[in-house]
């Protein structure tokens, strides 16, 4: 293999192929980037770690068609900290790199020993907008679980419905929903769970692609294809039931209030310095006549913070509404919001609170558990005389019940704080097969 090609078009593919490389490979040769030329003039770079794939494409100057799989690092390091056209050229396993100011040798593996490309049979075909695929998993990675014995609960589950299609995420205590419509039509529904990490290397791929890219999705029983203009993300599927997340959603809600996205973040971040460090509680007091929320916390032996913003209330009701909540979710949720405004909905004090952005390119929701206040809400006086509320720690997943199943007695002080997920909904198994239906092709 022979080739010329410019730095910065061969560094870029590099970088991408270079998101699937694991820092401690399972096999020597998947350590490696496998560089393919064409006597069309192209040029690919392909990275593997068995669960992930990516398999991008440019355009060089190909003299001689060959392959050559060369160690991953030690090729991209070499190939970012040169400059301007440079030349390769392959003999048996050995690559000689040459610049304008000099020439290297790196030794790689055996191309031919290098892991094909996972192909499916009959794949399903979707076809959704970049950007907003890019805007779905910006409004869910975030809550995708860490633990990886719940190992469903550490992707993000897709759902397609005739046109609509949806992507949410959940740990038990939080959960994020974003929809949207397709131009196509499909008979039966489809569901899937991809893992979060091949989703987060996908997201950075997309963050740089235009805003008129489209990207074909190809499902198969156990991989799912997502192919941009020069750039393939092939992935594993997650199996396992993923818990119902419509269910998990209140319809109807007694309380609203629209709010200053960033005057709102900005109040959390201030009061946050002194929450217990431990349950990082604020209590939040929705004053209605004042059309103020007011933020509390306070910290044994350290002290105590209040704050207030402005917001604009939509209710029927006449008495304030105090609600305890995490800062730290609470903070992470306005993180993945855009927008300007965001409306907050909550019914009763130990029942799910939903935030939404108003507008937006896709339709969002982040769901957050409360904290249950055992005992009162004060706001804090001109001596800052202490609440005596208390807090419970928040209940692991294992231990809570289904938001759908809250009674109407749960504003009782010692009521347990629902959970998002039910205990059968949390396992999930290591194997790459999805839980999908197959579709019957339809005319757009």
């Amino acid at each position: 293999m022979k080739l010329s090609i410019e730095q910065s078009k061969l560094a870029e593919i590099l970088e991408t192929a270079y998101l699937a490389i694991s820092p401690k490979p399972t096999d020597p040769i998947l350590g490696n980037i496998l560089l393919i030329a064409n006597e069309d003039g192209i040029v690919s770079a392909t990275g593997t770690n068995l669960n992930l794939t990516i398999h991008t494409t440019t355009t060089a100057n190909v003299e001689t068609s060959g392959q050559v799989a060369l160690p991953a690092k030690l090729l991209t390091d070499t190939i970012n900290n040169v400059r301007g056209e440079i030349t390769l050229e392959v003999e048996n396993q050995a690559c000689i790199i040459t610049h304008n100011s000099g020439k290297c040798r790196l030794i790689g593996g055996k191309p031919d020993e290098f892991p094909t490309l996972p192909k499916g049979k009959n794949p399903i075909e979707v076809n959704l907008s970049a950007k907003k695929l890019q805007a779905a998993l910006e409004g869910t990675l975030y809550c995708t679980n860490g633990d990886e014995t719940k190992l469903v609960l550490t992707g993000v589950n897709f759902k397609i419905d005739t046109n609509k299609w949806q992507a949410a995420s959940t740990n038990g205590h939080k959960l994020a929903l974003v929809t949207g419509t397709l131009d196509s039509e499909y008979s039966e529904p489809i569901d899937f769970t991809v893992p979060g990490k091949s989703l987060g290397e996908l997201n950075k791929i997309l963050s740089q692609s235009v805003d008129t890219s489209v990207c074909n999705i190809l499902l198969s029983n156990k991989t799912i294809e997502f192919s941009l203009p020069n750039t393939k993300v092939i992935s594993r599927l997650l199996e396992g039931e993923y818990p119902k997340i419509n269910s998990l959603i209140p319809r109807t809600f007694e309380y609203e209030f629209t709010l200053e996205r960033k005057g709102f973040e900005s109040a959390l971040k201030r009061v946050s310095y002194l929450a217990e460090r431990k349950q990082k509680v604020v209590k939040i007091l929705w004053e209605l006549k004042a059309t103020q929320a007011t933020l509390y916390t306070e910290a044994t032996d350290i002290g105590d913070a209040v704050d207030s913003v402005l917001m604009k209330p939509a209710t029927s009701h006449s008495e304030n509404i105090s609600i305890g909540l995490n800062i730290d979710y609470l903070l992470e949720g306005l993180k993945h919001i855009s927008t300007d405004e965001i409306v907050v909905r909550c019914n009763k004090p130990t029942q799910p609170v939903i935030i939404c952005p108003m507008g937006g390119l896709l339709n969002q929701l982040y769901l957050v558990m409360p904290v249950e206040i055992k005992q009162g809400f004060e706001k804090l006086n001109n001596q800052s005389t202490k609440t005596e509320a208390s807090t419970q720690p928040e209940p692991s997943t294992e231990e809570l019940t289904d938001v759908a199943q809250a009674t109407d007695d749960s504003d009782n002080s010692e009521t347990e704080i629902p959970s998002l997920v039910a205990q059968n909904t949390t396992k999930g198994k290591s194997t790459s097969r999805s839980s999908r239906t197959k579709k019957e092709a339809a005319t757009a």
